[in-house]
């Protein structure tokens, strides 16, 4: 059979993306298993695509399985061998013009809120399989600015930088990691985050460590955010703020998940030092928290400003009329 001979040719060279724990499992054995598994996520996108709802024959509580079993770092076959099986099928079946497997693909995933602003990206065509795919729509259209091993740490919590003045925003950017700190302004782009958020990022984060230390661009992510929040209040202020939108019941729930995904961060390369390096300086500088803190105490809004505006002139007169007083005596 032609798709049995594909794979046969192939074999050696897809035995090198798995652990040697495959070198067991014989040939034939192995070239069924790569043609299932290859068939299966065929067909699963495929009628993904062209069903809103997925493929008709399959219960939503599988099609939520199947999703995220697609995600799995483990679980992943290379790109290159479900093209050829993809291309020998659409020949079969004489479907002209056929669409590549790995545009069908990113168009599967690219409706994933999390890789928002999908396009010709050519690092989304080099991608290995399908959770590299993932993590390249992630950081499509990324700022380019110099990763270094520097790990300047971000020293204060969202709450603590608000007291030193800084002003969160959402960013309109669709790209996750374009974030900026600019003139006292922290800009985010919204964070969504529901219960699968944690797995599908633990796979991202250890494909990075594992092949792209130098490019981390995930785990710098996760590391910023880890410092940012530190408590549940940190999350509501993000939340207030519109930057982060979560459906895990609580804040605390999220801010623990977050600060969980950190511990396994080994040694990668960082995104944000600079960013982290100039929100330290502007929190330590005293005349920023002395403005933040008669902003916040003072004039938290137009009636309590009204006040204290009120009190200080009040203060003001009866310190003239005292003095008045005194060199009237004298």
């Amino acid at each position: 059979m032609d798709l049995v001979k594909i794979i046969r040719n192939k074999e050696k060279n897809i035995r090198q993306y798995y652990s040697k724990n495959f070198d067991k499992i014989g040939s034939m054995d192995f070239i069924e298993m790569i043609l299932l598994d290859a068939v299966f996520i065929i067909e699963f996108i495929r009628e993904s695509n062209a069903f809103e709802d997925g493929p008709k024959n399959l219960e939503p509580w599988m099609m939520s399985d199947i999703k995220e079993d697609l995600k799995l770092l483990e679980n992943q076959l290379p790109f290159f061998i479900i093209q050829e099986i993809y291309d020998e099928v659409d020949r079969a079946r004489q479907e002209f013009p056929s669409i590549p497997f790995l545009r069908l693909a990113t168009f599967h995933f690219g409706k994933y809120t999390f890789s928002q602003g999908v396009n010709n990206d050519p690092k989304v065509k080099e991608s290995r399989h399908l959770t590299d795919l993932l993590r390249n729509l992630m950081h499509n259209g990324v700022i380019k600015r110099p990763f270094t091993f520097d790990n300047i740490k971000l020293k204060y919590s969202a709450v603590m930088l608000r007291k030193a003045g800084v002003r969160f925003r959402v960013a309109k950017d669709k790209c996750l990691l374009n974030i900026r700190f600019e003139k006292g302004v922290l800009e985010i782009p919204r964070l969504e985050v529901d219960y699968s958020f944690e797995r599908f990022v633990r796979n991202i984060m250890a494909l990075e460590q594992c092949y792209k230390p130098f490019e981390a661009y995930i785990c710098s992510y996760i590391k910023f955010l880890d410092h940012l929040i530190n408590s549940a209040e940190d999350v509501d202020l993000l939340v207030e703020k519109g930057i982060i939108l979560h459906w895990l019941g609580d804040d605390a729930a999220l801010s623990s998940m977050i600060n969980k995904l950190n511990e396994n961060i080994g040694d990668t390369s960082a995104y944000y030092d600079d960013i982290c390096k100039n929100m330290n300086l502007h929190y330590e500088n005293r005349w920023n928290r002395l403005k933040a803190t008669l902003e916040l105490v003072y004039f938290p809004n137009i009636w309590r400003g009204t006040g204290t505006v009120a009190a200080a002139i009040l203060l003001i007169l009866t310190l003239i009329q005292t003095i008045s007083s005194v060199k009237s005596v004298f």
